[in-house]
Order: structure tokens, then sequence, then C-alpha cells
């Protein structure tokens, strides 16, 4: 492209010199000057055609790029659709910290953890908030005391005993009996630094994932009831990008990971492994038919066709399509800290924690 420019201003050079002498040589011969006025008018035809197709092609350039952008924003929207939503409550600003939030059906609570503090320290001040899901009251605000700095949940319902539920705490996995309100069992993860989300698969396992390590630890179905105090790194590699948010598609047989990418300079895309052979591959193409972000928190909607995703540091849910083919931005929360979002399929609701606001807001989706 640069070439093409000095090439172009050579050109101009060129002319501007005949230009000047074919003037001076009207001057020195005015008897050729019917002559030399021709080549002059000539001369400066060209500089005005030059110019022309410079700017002409300036424009195009603009057009093209208008054009890709354009292009780019109609995949980004392909089949996504128009989501409508509407505001339902929010939290007082009582919380400290909120990172994650999860619904239990059975006791129809929202849990909420709450970091207060470092997200990496391990002080003991961090906790487990109840929440009402229907109005956004807070019922129970130090429910768990004692951890450090509790991130990612997910709860395992079992007929035979009572649900637990699973809290990541920056080196540890910690079990507490939802029924009693109590921990039962710690379990370390060796190895790790900044343990971050947790999910289950249906067959009971528990994966959390390690944002810096770029690991995913695995916690077995009969580990949890057997004498076990650690968990198992199940995956390591750079292509996890930074691992955050963790989902299972159970229907497909794979994990969806929202990356954060480096802690640093957040950025990065969504992964998708295939937990036949472990392999991993991108959802779609990240900023086109995919979002590129600090990504966190990653749920799905009933049908398992479409992920709600934060973007933690823009401040940003997106919808994306499960098969990679477009998204869409849906709600712009205009600051900073959307984290580990939950989701109550059965009334399509969104709740998501806002980190540095120490508050959750509410929102009902409307199709």
């Amino acid at each position: 492209m640069s070439d093409n420019k000095e090439n172009e201003g050579l050109r101009l050079l060129l002319i501007l010199h005949n230009k000047w002498t074919l003037i001076a040589n009207i001057r020195r011969h005015p008897q050729n000057s019917l002559i030399l006025t021709s080549l002059l008018l000539v001369a400066t035809s060209g500089i005005v055609l030059f110019s022309g197709v410079s700017i002409n092609m300036t424009n195009n350039g603009n057009q093209a790029q208008a054009q890709v952008q354009e292009q780019q924003q109609q995949q980004q929207q392909q089949g996504v659709g128009q989501t409508k939503i509407s505001r339902l409550w929010e939290t007082p600003d009582d919380l400290k910290n909120p990172e994650s939030v999860v619904y239990a059906p059975k006791q129809n609570v929202l849990f909420v953890s709450n970091i207060d503090g470092k997200p990496d320290q391990k002080d003991q001040s961090g906790f487990i908030s109840k929440v009402s899901p229907s109005n956004g009251s807070i019922v129970e605000l130090n429910w768990i005391t004692g951890l450090n700095a509790p991130k990612g949940m997910a709860i395992y319902d079992n007929n035979n005993s009572s649900s637990r539920l699973y809290v990541s705490d920056i080196t540890d996995l910690v079990e507490i009996d939802i029924g009693s309100g109590k921990i039962i069992k710690r379990f370390n993860a060796p190895g790790s630094t900044f343990l971050n989300d947790v999910a289950l698969d249906d067959q009971g396992n528990i994966y959390v994932s390690d944002t810096v390590t770029n690991t995913i630890y695995k916690l077995d179905a009969n580990a949890k009831d057997s004498n076990s105090t650690s968990l198992q790194a199940w995956l390591q590699s750079t292509q996890l990008k930074g691992p955050n948010g963790l989902h299972f598609d159970n229907a497909k047989n794979r994990l969806i990971v929202a990356s954060l990418g480096d802690m640093s300079k957040p950025g990065a895309g969504i992964e998708v492994v295939d937990l036949k052979n472990k392999t991993i591959s991108s959802l779609g193409k990240e900023g086109t038919t995919s979002p590129f972000g600090g990504l966190d928190g990653i749920e799905s909607d009933a049908t398992e066709t479409r992920y709600y995703v934060t973007d933690n540091p823009a401040g940003k849910i997106y919808i994306v399509n499960a098969d990679g083919t477009g998204y869409a931005n849906l709600i712009d929360l205009h600051t900073k800290g959307a984290a580990d979002l939950g989701f109550i399929p059965s009334q399509s609701v969104i709740i998501i924690p806002l980190m540095q606001e120490n508050k959750l807001i509410a929102y009902k989706l409307l199709e």
C-alpha cells in the first residue's frame, strides 16, 4: 500500500514538472503559445484526472471497509433473533464482591458467593448468601462463612441424600450440605492457584476451571462418597486460553468453556472440549460469529441452542448460538464486573452478579 502511494506522488511531481516546463516555454517562445497552451491543458487535465482517481480509490477503500463491517455485524446477528428483556429486580448493595449465583430449585433460593476482598487471598472473609429469586430480597446474608474467595458454584442433587453445594475456593473445592448449612469436606486441587467456575455432568462428575494454570480439574462421581480429598488435573492446555466459565452440553457430550484470556489483558473466546477425546476447538469465529472479550460466566437455555455469556470488564451479556453461527449483545450494563451469571430456565430469568456494585440484578427474557 505504501509503495502505491509513493508511485502516485512521483507521477504527480512529474506532471507538475511538465506543467511548469510548458509555462516557461510559452514565455520564451510566444509564437508557439497556441501549441504549448494546448499541451498545458492536457497536463493540467492529467493532474485533475489523476487526483480524481486517487480520491475514488480512497472512497472505494472506505466503502469496502464499511461493507466488511456491515457483513460482520450481519453475521453476528444471524439466527440470533431479537430477544427482548425486562428488568425485574436488584438486591440491596449489602453483598460483598458477589462473583457467582446459582439457583436451587428444591429450595427455591439463590445461592451467592461473596469474595469480600482480593480474589486470590486466603483471608477467610468470603461467604455464601441466600437470596430470594422472586424479588431479590436477601434471605440470609452470612449463610456459610469462613471461606476465602469463593467463586463458581454448582448443585448436586441425589435422591439418596440431601443436596450438596460445591464451591471453588482458590485452591480447594468446598462441599456444603444444603440441608444443614454446614461445610462437609474440602477437596484440594494440586498445583492450582486460581480455581474459578464449577460444573457437573449428567453422571455426577464435577469439573473445576483454574484460570491461571489453564487447567480443568475433575472430581470423579465415586470420589465424592469416598475418603478422597483431592481433585485430579483432567485437562491442561494453553488452548483453553484462561478457562473461566464452564457449562456442560450433555446432549452433545461436550464441555463449553468461556475463556477470560490473560488476566492482565483479558481477551478470549468460547472453547469447546469434546469429552470423548479431549480435543479443543473454538466455537465459531471469535469476534465475528462468537464473542471475544474477558468472558466470565456461561449458561444455556433449556434447549441447549443458545448460551448466555458475560463479559466481565465490558459489563455485557451476550446471547450466542450454540452452533457458533452468530451472537448478539443482549444486555449492556454500562459498568464493569459482570461475573458468573445464574439462569432459571423455567422462568427465563437471568441473574447477574455485579462485583463492583455489590449486588445482583435480574432480567426476564421475552422471546
